[in-house]
């Protein structure tokens, strides 16, 4: 099930603010400590193209020397990585980071799973552009589907044309 918790989180606010200026937008961060090291996960992706070695290392030059004098106490491990080609969702807030971006997600009212491109990312819900909804192979010009509805997402990659 999808989250909502990223609006929410000061880390999420924090590490947003400090990628925006790179042209980066941050899909997921997260931080734990285990057995005295802080372990940072930051997923960050570029709006307008695919995310670089060199985004990624210019976000890493930016974060890590702010959080390494944060948790100035403990080891900090930090890794910076892309979403990758076919990243499964875990926030309702991505489908707003991804927009435009081809997605396949569960249906539950549907029992079955909509293909399409996201076209607008509301609040309730989020709207896909020439959509496929796979049982049956209806397709529609649009479909609307609630957050509440979706039980899981992805970003979907057409290896062929």
């Amino acid at each position: 099930m999808l989250t909502v918790d990223a609006k929410e989180s000061g880390l999420f606010q924090e590490i947003g603010e400090l990628v925006k200026p790179l042209g980066l937008c941050l899909v997921e961060s997260s931080d734990a400590v285990h057995q005295g090291t802080h372990h940072m996960r930051v997923v960050v992706c570029r709006p307008d193209a695919e995310v670089n070695t060199d985004d990624l290392a210019s976000a890493y030059n930016i974060i890590y020397p702010r959080y390494s004098v944060i948790f100035g106490d403990r080891d900090l491990e930090l890794e910076v990585s892309s979403p990758g080609l076919q990243r499964s969702f875990k926030d309702v807030i991505e489908f707003s980071i991804f927009n435009g971006k081809l997605v396949r997600a569960y249906s539950v009212s549907l029992s079955s799973y909509v293909t399409g491109r996201i076209i607008e990312a509301g609040e309730e819900s989020v709207t896909l552009g020439d959509a496929e909804i796979e049982n049956g192979g209806d397709k529609r010009d649009r479909i609307t589907l609630a957050y509440s509805d979706i039980s899981k997402a992805k970003l979907e990659y057409r290896w062929e044309a």
